[in-house]
């Protein structure tokens, strides 16, 4: 059975299964994943293409940091297009973009630069314009790309999680404390009140 698949630049993009209720099937994606990878067994960059939707389950986190890890052996990257600013947030929060690349639009996932020949997608219309006038004059078109190119982003290396990134603030035990006296207060109050 072939995986349903577009391509955007380096990526496979596979689309967002979804189950009833419209929410992000992970288990149904986990199984296109493997699919996918079954058929396409050079595949290094693959994607998932999650426009429209405003949330994902933690299950979805789990499946995605999964698929890095096996992407990460073959030396390439796992990306999620989002193109909702609250997913993008959301994946952020709990600290997903260290590891794999998150998308706002098909176009920079399309600009996202081809590591493995130094050139980014965007620059080969440009290369290949420079195609006819190199009869004319002769340079070296290895030393023009390496000068017209910004230096390539790398793969994003696995982290260690030292703290939570679900946590915004410290907790502070002095307001606990100063909260429960209060409510003794108002208790003791009451029932002087009631008593009296």
């Amino acid at each position: 059975m072939m995986t349903e698949t577009k391509n955007v630049g380096l990526f496979l993009v596979l689309p967002a299964p979804l189950n009833p209720i419209g929410a992000f099937d992970a288990e149904t994606f986990k199984a296109n994943f493997r699919s996918l990878m079954t058929e396409k067994a050079d595949a290094k960059f693959i994607g998932v293409d999650l426009s429209g939707l405003d949330f994902v389950y933690s299950d979805a986190y789990n499946a995605f940091m999964q698929f890095h890890q096996e992407l990460s052996k073959r030396n390439g990257t796992f990306a999620v297009l989002a193109d909702r600013e609250s997913l993008a947030r959301s994946l952020k929060k709990v600290g997903l973009e260290r590891f794999i690349r998150i998308f706002m639009s098909e176009a920079d996932m399309a600009a996202y630069p081809r590591v493995e020949q130094g050139v980014a997608p965007a620059e080969e219309p440009a290369k290949a314009a420079v195609e006819p006038a190199k009869n004319a004059a002769v340079e070296k078109p290895a030393d023009a790309i390496l000068q017209a190119s910004p230096a390539p982003q790398a793969p994003v290396a696995p982290k260690i999680m030292d703290t939570n990134p679900l946590v915004d603030e410290t907790s502070s035990s002095k307001g606990t404390l100063v909260a429960v006296l209060v409510l003794l207060l108002i208790l003791i109050a009451v029932v002087s009140y009631l008593v009296l």
